[in-house]
């Protein structure tokens, strides 16, 4: 069990482990493309780098840290009409280093109750997304349900 563990502690911080790199394109009416990009590594992938960037490789490596905002969800963000907005809970922690021709970007910050009913929407991808994109998960018809629900 001890080697193991030694293991995993040397694959989630070895530089040589690549990680998990997800992109998510937003096009604007004019057609400039712009990237939300996150790395993600560790053993359960539970450490991550994300940068918003016309480069579509920008954080693809670990080593790759400039203009970039480390940790899991550090935003959450809504694209429409050219307009990115970028909501952060309590203070704004990331503003992008570069700009864009025909997309506008918008800091918002929100209180605790509006962050966490954006955090909800944004998990089902009604309006909002999470960095990485959540997934839809169709679970099986006969999966027991949630009492709460």
């Amino acid at each position: 069990m001890k080697y193991i563990l030694i293991f995993l502690f040397f694959i989630s911080c070895s530089p040589a482990v690549d990680g998990t790199f997800n992109s998510i394109e937003l096009i604007s009416s004019k057609g400039e493309k712009v990237y939300i990009n996150s790395l993600n590594w560790g053993v359960t992938d539970d450490y991550q780098n994300t940068a918003i960037s016309t480069n579509k490789d920008k954080v693809k490596e670990r080593a790759d840290t400039i203009g970039t905002v480390k940790g899991f969800e550090p935003f959450f963000y809504s694209f429409k009409n050219d307009s990115l907005k970028l909501f952060f809970n309590d203070e704004v922690s990331y503003k992008l280093k570069e700009s864009f021709k025909t997309i506008n970007v918008s800091y918002q910050v929100l209180n605790d109750k509006e962050y966490r009913n954006v955090r909800q929407k944004s998990y089902i991808n009604d309006g909002y997304s999470s960095i990485p994109k959540r997934k839809k998960i169709d679970y099986p018809p006969d999966m027991p349900q949630d009492p709460s629900k």
